[in-house]
């Protein structure tokens, strides 16, 4: 058993998944999963407080964004480990102020100041950053479109699909006003017909079981209305 297949018999029997479709139950485990990895590669949390901040940043970063690649994925492990190395730094640096004659490390003033912009540069591969511009709208709206598309090409055809983004299923109401009718070649009143078939069938194209399988009926059937409805319609 792989190690997404026991996450999954952990997850389905927890109580706050109960109902959820086994779909639902398998994302969460590649959820869990993820999360699990990203944080057994951090370099910089030394101890549990450090893994309780990084493992509430990475929660609040993976609610913000999906992870579409390995390189994404990486990209977010830096931003994690960058903002525990700096929140180590803030903490150091708050009990250096604290003290009666407090000498400033200009050193680490200067990393804090680095290790900021590098954390603005990640989020902003990430798509992670807070500024209301257009760009992070359309990048989002662009990704939602590649997956949507995506799911068209694969499901060409059915009317009920799954969003990309929460994965719940739903129905698209199809309009008709731009439809065409035409003559549904299938059917003659309410008899299962199609007369190109049947000529092919007379001229020896076809013969009777291979008409039967065609129609999904039986040789009788194909006889019956080769008798009493193809016939008349050539005679008629």
């Amino acid at each position: 058993m792989d190690n997404l297949e026991r996450e999954i018999k952990i997850v389905s029997t927890q109580k706050q998944n109960q109902g959820k479709s086994p779909e639902e139950i398998r994302n969460i485990a590649k959820d869990n999963l993820e999360r699990r990895e990203i944080l057994g590669s951090l370099t910089f949390c030394i101890d549990d407080k450090e893994k309780d901040f990084a493992s509430n940043l990475l929660n609040k970063y993976l609610s913000e964004s999906s992870l579409e690649s390995t390189s994404e994925k990486d990209t977010l492990r830096q931003l994690v480990d960058v903002e525990v190395l700096m929140e180590r730094i803030k903490k150091f640096l708050n009990t250096e102020y604290a003290k009666a004659n407090p000498a400033i490390p200009t050193n680490m003033v200067e990393q804090l100041t680095t290790l900021n912009e590098q954390i603005s540069d990640l989020k902003e591969k990430l798509g992670l950053t807070k500024k209301e511009d257009q760009k992070t709208v359309l990048d989002e709206f662009n990704k939602l479109k590649t997956k949507s598309l995506n799911y068209y090409k694969e499901s060409a055809g059915c009317n009920v699909v799954k969003c990309p983004e929460c994965k719940k299923l739903f129905m698209i109401l199809k309009d008709m006003k731009s439809c065409v009718e035409t003559k549904l070649p299938w059917f003659k009143k309410t008899l299962l017909y199609n007369k190109k078939l049947f000529e092919l069938y007379e001229a020896g194209r076809l013969n009777l079981e291979e008409m039967a399988i065609i129609f999904g009926v039986s040789v009788d059937y194909i006889t019956y209305i080769y008798e009493n409805t193809y016939k008349n319609d050539k005679n008629g």
